[in-house]
């Protein structure tokens, strides 16, 4: 009896007593990032030196497709109102046929409906346009970039009077004479492209500038580029400063390497105060390529009544966040507005997107205006 009782209260007791909380499992490492596919080597541009080469780049539009048996009139000059994706290949001439910033294109007596022959020896023209859907779209982007060293991408984002198939040569010739080593990815708005609808452009410009910016949260993303450049010329910027206005400094938006902007056709005054607060946190640098001889620019301060950003001279702009370049004298068309014709730009841009240098480290002059720097192509003699 006594024993019943005494191991009674040794269980009482027992069941008094707290078992001390087992460890906390060790918390799992998350999972290593994936190895994203890359070349051995730097893309090459070297078959071009014998021959001419086709030339792949990626199409994001807010055109309008139309039916056309030619591949570089399968976008017209109206709004589609959404994106609109496609693979697009662009006949590349050799060098043989053409110096390096050339972009030599079909005559008027053979660029029309009946006697249209480009001779791919010496002509860049579209060869191809694919459509493909949103999906399509970024796992051709994705694997574009996975056949690249360095994973890059540059986005080209075209001005005013210019058409689908400009465009496209345009971003084309560039990539190959800066032997540009990643992805090519065109964003074209519907420029009516003709010389008399400039007001009409410039609205289409600002109204393209959400979809320009849905492409780089979205899709941009979604492709894994290791670094992402945005390149705009002319009323581009205007595209670039709309996009760029829509954006809060912790948004989604993707972070810019380069942010290139060449002879921008865009208001001084609101690139200073609206666009720039909103560039300089999503991008590593802002380069702008300004020339006083720019008579399409001239033009255009005398349309809108306002400076325009890339108009050099005594309004040349210069503000602190952004390396501002003085380009007078490099110019290569007769209004010294389109630059992408020049050697002297190219190796600079060249330089500029695969190495991130800075102007002083590109061999740049220095010089000075309201006590900030900017700066000139050696053999400038301003």
């Amino acid at each position: 009896m006594m024993r019943r009782r005494y191991a009674l209260i040794l269980a009482l007791a027992a069941c008094g007593r707290s078992t001390p909380p087992a460890e906390p499992p060790a918390p799992t490492p998350p999972p290593p990032p994936p190895v994203l596919p890359r070349a051995a080597e730097p893309r090459s541009y070297a078959a071009l030196d014998t021959g001419p080469a086709r030339l792949s780049i990626l199409l994001a539009t807010t055109r309008r497709a139309v039916t056309s048996d030619r591949p570089g009139l399968r976008y017209g000059p109206e709004d589609a109102d959404s994106l609109q994706f496609a693979a697009v290949s662009v006949n590349v001439p050799s060098y043989r046929a053409r110096g390096t910033g050339e972009l030599p294109r079909p005559g008027a007596l053979r660029d029309n409906a009946l006697t249209y022959r480009p001779d791919p020896q010496r002509d860049f023209y579209v060869t191809s346009t694919i459509p493909v859907d949103s999906a399509r779209f970024v796992q051709r982007l994705s694997a574009d970039l996975g056949a690249t060293r360095t994973r890059d991408l540059l986005v080209f984002v075209h001005g005013y009077n210019v058409s689908f198939e400009d465009a496209a040569v345009r971003a084309a010739q560039v990539a190959a004479d800066i032997n540009f080593d990643g992805a090519v990815l065109l964003f074209s708005w519907p420029s009516a492209a003709s010389v008399t609808a400039y007001v009409r452009d410039q609205q289409t410009a600002r109204n393209a500038g959400f979809q320009l910016l849905r492409l780089l949260r979205n899709h941009a993303v979604a492709a894994q580029p290791d670094r992402v450049h945005l390149l705009g010329h002319s009323m581009g910027a205007e595209v670039i400063g709309k996009a760029l206005t829509l954006t809060a400094p912790a948004d989604t938006t993707p972070r810019l390497s380069e942010v290139v902007l060449a002879a921008p056709d865009v208001d001084s005054r609101v690139f200073r105060r609206e666009i720039m607060p909103r560039l300089a946190p999503h991008a590593a640098r802002v380069t702008m390529y300004a020339s006083s001889d720019d008579d399409a620019l001239r033009a255009s301060r005398a349309l809108n009544g306002v400076g325009r950003l890339g108009l050099g001279g005594d309004s040349l702009f210069v503000i602190n966040g952004m390396d501002t370049v003085d380009a007078t004298r490099v110019s290569a068309d007769v209004l010294g507005h389109t630059l992408f014709g020049n050697q002297g730009f190219l190796a600079d841009l060249a330089v500029l997107l695969a190495e991130g240098k800075t102007p002083a480290e590109r061999r740049l002059l220095p010089s000075m205006r309201g006590g900030l720097t900017f700066y000139r192509f050696r053999g400038d003699r301003r």
